[in-house]
């Protein structure tokens, strides 16, 4: 287990200082999975990996009934007894019983519709009482999520929808006292569409309302083509995925720490172990905080290639506490 570290706001502004000083500090590495994590599912993935991840990333779902659905506290502990920092990516929508999945309309989330929900599971979150981020709706700007609305209604009022859904669920937890969570902000690195009123400053909810700035994005390699799955893909290094949006970002939050909550590459098209390499050093050139990687089996087989060089790069370069937690007291 990891060494816990206690920074009071003095001690912060000293780090930030010395990080100024020297340039811009190692990213902390860490994975995101499928499912609820037990404390068995953690120490596998580290096992199977050969890598300690500094945060452990998972995804949950609203239920669709506001009556019900439960606080992930199980996933909580495990993660956080492991010594790692938890990532809830938290999605407004459910599947049915038909297993159709819908998104919740912005409109009853601001309305008060699911308050009850909100209002139990802050609640538990305080009485945990311990540091978390939770990534509400993320990747805002694709198309295929369109929080808030159905698909159809994606489009210029859905970076208002959103501001409003996300600043209704902070303000919840911020009257229940749930400060422990902590909330990340984090679009896709790239929009889609690519239509004016879709950037990702268009739906940045506000900094009393942000504490983490993030970005998605991918490498996909030569797996995608226009006949079998409507677009060419090509081999894209981390720095060209992430540079430009990043840059965006800082433009809209520049006080926020910024990280990258999901990445991979592909195998097909180039050398994924090189690319690895070449995004642990950019994600320090670009003064990332962390550097999350999508561990799944999905579309493609996005896992961790862990040659013995690659588990060696990401040890030597992620800092063997998480320094995150001093960005997760609570505000004075």
């Amino acid at each position: 287990m990891f060494r816990r570290l206690t920074i009071t706001m003095t001690m912060l502004l000293a780090l930030f200082a010395a990080q100024a000083a020297q340039g811009p500090s190692k990213p902390l590495f860490g994975f995101a999975v499928e499912g609820l994590p037990t404390r068995s599912d953690v120490t596998s993935l580290e096992k199977t990996t050969g890598v300690r991840p500094r945060l452990v990333s998972f995804y949950l779902q609203w239920p669709s009934d506001p009556e019900k659905g439960v606080f992930p506290g199980g996933a909580l502990r495990s993660i956080e007894s492991s010594g790692a920092l938890p990532v809830l990516t938290w999605e407004p929508k459910f599947v049915d019983s038909e297993k159709h999945e819908s998104t919740i309309s912005a409109e009853s989330i601001v309305a008060g519709k699911y308050d009850n929900y909100l209002r139990r599971f802050a609640a538990e979150s305080r009485q945990w009482n311990k540091p978390y981020l939770i990534r509400f709706a993320h990747e805002m700007n694709l198309a295929t999520y369109h929080w808030g609305s159905n698909a159809q209604e994606f489009g210029p009022d859905s970076v208002t929808k959103y501001r409003l859904m996300f600043r209704h669920v902070v303000e919840v937890f911020r009257t229940e006292r749930a400060n422990n969570a902590r909330w990340v902000f984090c679009p896709n690195a790239d929009s889609v569409p690519a239509a004016a009123w879709n950037q990702i400053g268009s739906y940045y909810p506000g900094d009393d309302v942000v504490d983490i700035i993030g970005l998605d994005g991918y490498n996909w390699g030569r797996t995608q083509s226009r006949a079998k799955n409507g677009w060419d893909s090509e081999w894209r290094s981390f720095d060209s995925i992430f540079s430009g949006p990043l840059r965006e970002l800082k433009q809209t939050a520049p006080a926020k720490p910024a990280a990258v909550f999901e990445t991979s590459s592909a195998s097909e098209g180039g050398n994924k172990e090189q690319w690895i390499f070449a995004a642990l050093d950019s994600a320090q050139s670009l003064g990332l905080v962390a550097l999350v990687w999508f561990e799944v089996n999905k579309e493609i087989d996005w896992r961790l290639d862990t040659t013995t060089a690659v588990r060696s790069a990401i040890e030597s370069q992620s800092p063997p506490t998480y320094p995150l937690s001093a960005l997760l007291t609570r505000r004075r």
